[in-house]
């Protein structure tokens, strides 16, 4: 699958954590974009997403952690699976998770990442899994309840700490690419909004780490 980089970089700055939905369902050539999206967008072998079309209300009830509300009447969720033998899997269904709900999100629909708060017994009813894989994560899709956060119509200000809080060193910045990378990462999503993330950035590259304990 060719990446539609432009679309989904644009897509990061419109992109923002989403748990109350409208039960709307999306309509069916939508659905059927992500579904393309989730069978064809595998650049590391042992991850795949799956688009499961059916309510997630089951999936999240009662889940409800330290850090989340509680996601209610989503008409539809994103499973992302992991081959546990597979190397750097959690990263591979990162990488490949960000890039769906990013497709997602240039169609007009709200996402939200969860990795811990939900049900995997529930999830399980609803999809097959092979041998030695994991459900890591799920997203729920839809539409917001509220007209006022889907994506496009939110004038919300969504807290992030500046670059000079993330940079630890920096020798120079001469790529191009840097600049636009940083600050894509610099807005991406992280739970309760921790940002964990710090960057080392070398004459053409950056090294990214963790201020995380977790």
């Amino acid at each position: 699958m060719e990446i539609p980089a432009g679309l989904w970089y644009n897509a990061i700055f419109l992109r923002h954590s989403q748990r109350k939905y409208s039960g709307e369902v999306p309509e069916e050539q939508v659905t059927t974009r992500i579904e393309k999206v989730c069978a064809e967008f595998s650049p590391f072998p042992g991850v795949r997403s799956i688009l499961v079309r059916e309510p997630a209300n089951d999936v999240f009830k009662g889940a409800v952690g330290q850090y989340f509300f509680k996601v209610t009447e989503a008409p539809y969720y994103i499973a992302f699976i992991g081959d546990t033998n597979a190397p750097n899997v959690h990263a591979s269904a990162g990488y490949i998770g960000e890039g769906v709900i990013l497709e997602a999100t240039t169609l007009g629909l709200n996402t939200c990442w969860v990795g811990g708060f939900f049900k995997r017994e529930s999830v399980m009813r609803q999809i097959d899994l092979k041998d030695d894989e994991q459900i890591l994560a799920i997203s729920p899709i839809g539409y917001s309840k509220e007209e006022a956060d889907r994506v496009g119509n939110s004038a919300k200000k969504y807290r992030r700490k500046d670059l000079a809080e993330l940079i630890i060193s920096q020798e120079s910045k001469k790529g191009k690419w840097i600049s636009p990378a940083l600050e894509a990462a610099r807005v991406a999503p992280s739970a309760a909004n921790r940002q964990p993330w710090r960057f080392q950035i070398g004459e053409d590259s950056i090294t990214v780490s963790s201020s995380s304990k977790r």
